[in-house]
């Protein structure tokens, strides 16, 4: 969902509405609006999956357009996802995936969610974000831990190639057997994982804990 918020505006101004209007004609508060056109993209937020066709609807755009630019070919009924679709040599597709800890330590494995339709996406994605197909795994989020930046049932994809702690990046990670997707940053005593929810608090592992987490992978882009 990578620029969502340059999408909205772009395609608001160009239908002539002020925030105001938009939110009116969606039955929201104008702060509502000032949040999906956040030029921040790391405040900014989009607007639930629900909406998303009320959304298009207003602003006369598709919603596969909003969700993901020119990043997908759009099926007819407008869904970001596409079945039976040929495009070997201008597309790739990302597999959805659950991480299986059943396993046990050292041989939990990414598993594919064979119910699930792939992700179809332009090479030219890849290439602008200097991605390796084969390194993204694509999971859906749970719950509410990490709104207003993942919402649930977000599709997040993650590169398993970047392991490298780089502070306040979100990562997918296993700590003490559990799979989570936060933000991560590293303290004097260790590394803070950190909810975007103010409901929930940071758990702080220490470094006489590393041993119990464990880094899967970046996030580099999301979908509602």
């Amino acid at each position: 969902m990578s620029n969502i918020h340059i999408r909205i505006k772009k395609a608001r101004i160009a239908k002539g509405l002020t925030q105001a209007q938009f939110a009116a004609k969606l039955s929201l508060s104008p702060t509502a609006i000032q949040l999906w056109e956040n030029d921040d993209e790391t405040e900014a937020t989009a607007p639930k999956r629900t909406r998303m066709e009320d959304v298009a609807k207003v602003l006369g755009v598709t919603v596969a357009w909003l969700l993901c630019g020119e990043e997908f070919i759009p099926p007819k009924d407008g869904v970001a996802f596409t079945e039976n679709f040929d495009s070997t040599r201008t597309h790739k597709q990302i597999m959805m995936c659950d991480f299986d800890l059943s396993a046990g330590k050292g041989n939990a494995r990414w598993v594919i969610r064979e119910a699930e339709v792939p992700l179809l996406i332009r090479n030219v994605w890849f290439k602008s974000e200097n991605l390796i197909p084969s390194d993204l795994r694509a999971v859906r989020f749970k719950g509410n831990s990490m709104v207003p930046h993942l919402e649930n049932n977000d599709i997040v994809m993650i590169n398993i190639n970047d392991i490298e702690l780089v502070d306040d990046e979100i990562y997918a990670i296993v700590y003490k057997n559990n799979f989570f997707i936060k933000r991560l940053r590293q303290t004097g005593d260790g590394i803070d994982l950190i909810s975007s929810n103010s409901d929930y608090e940071t758990i702080k592992v220490s470094y006489s804990q590393a041993n119990t987490l464990e880094i899967l992978g970046r996030k580099v882009w999301r979908c509602g």
